[in-house]
């Protein structure tokens, strides 16, 4: 025991962590592959391609995650056993693309603005991508504890199996307090980051006006 908490309290939260981080790195890249094709289809300014795109975008943006997290999780769990051969997390894969209707839709609108910034020379405002994916990142790493409520094994499901043990005693709250404090720690230093590289990349693009 470390005070009223399990003694591999730390590792389990770690561990949960690691489950969060990876669903979260996992929706991102697929979901900006997907959202950066879209924007270029975009650009073809093809009217039935630019039809079709608006309204999977227009459905896109309408779906929670924590239906399409429940709606997965309900179709796909009699088959949990054939998808552990492909995946080691199978929950934790349905939490991943449950995550994507919102980052794909994100992701495009971010990058066909990014993308018509830079045409017009505005390389400064295009480089606004950066903070603005690490922002939807935030995002994800939260919207991954929803995880939690079908069985994933991430850092909000191992919070809660403590808090259950520390019964209604005022080390639960402090548990709880802790717990919120880590994810502000570690969310901080994600959007720390996220600036120094938009600093970095700023530095080496000026804006070049063109003419209309």
């Amino acid at each position: 025991m470390i005070g009223p908490f399990s003694e591999d309290l730390p590792l389990r939260i770690a561990g949960g962590l690691l489950v969060n981080f990876e669903i979260a790195i996992s929706a991102l890249a697929i979901g900006l592959a997907s959202g950066g094709l879209l924007a270029l289809l975009g650009r073809l300014q093809n009217p039935f391609v630019n039809a079709a795109i608006g309204s999977s975008i227009s459905v896109l943006r309408a779906t929670p995650v924590f239906i399409a997290m429940f709606f997965l999780a309900g179709v796909l769990r009699s088959y949990t056993s054939e998808l552990e051969a492909y995946f080691a997390n199978p929950k934790a894969m349905f939490v991943t693309l449950a995550c994507l209707p919102y980052i794909t839709s994100y992701a495009y609108d971010q990058i066909s603005e990014a993308m018509v910034q830079w045409h017009r020379g505005a390389h400064r405002a295009a480089m606004l991508l950066i903070p603005n994916m690490a922002r939807s990142f935030q995002i994800l790493v939260s919207t991954s504890c929803f995880g939690a409520a079908i069985g994933v094994n991430e850092a909000m499901s191992v919070v809660l199996s403590e808090a259950e043990l520390l019964g209604q005693s005022v080390w639960r709250f402090v548990l709880y307090a802790l717990t919120v404090l880590l994810f502000f720690c570690l969310m901080q230093t994600v959007v720390a980051s996220s600036r120094l590289l938009h600093r970095f990349v700023n530095a080496r693009f000026s804006d070049v006006p063109r003419a209309c």
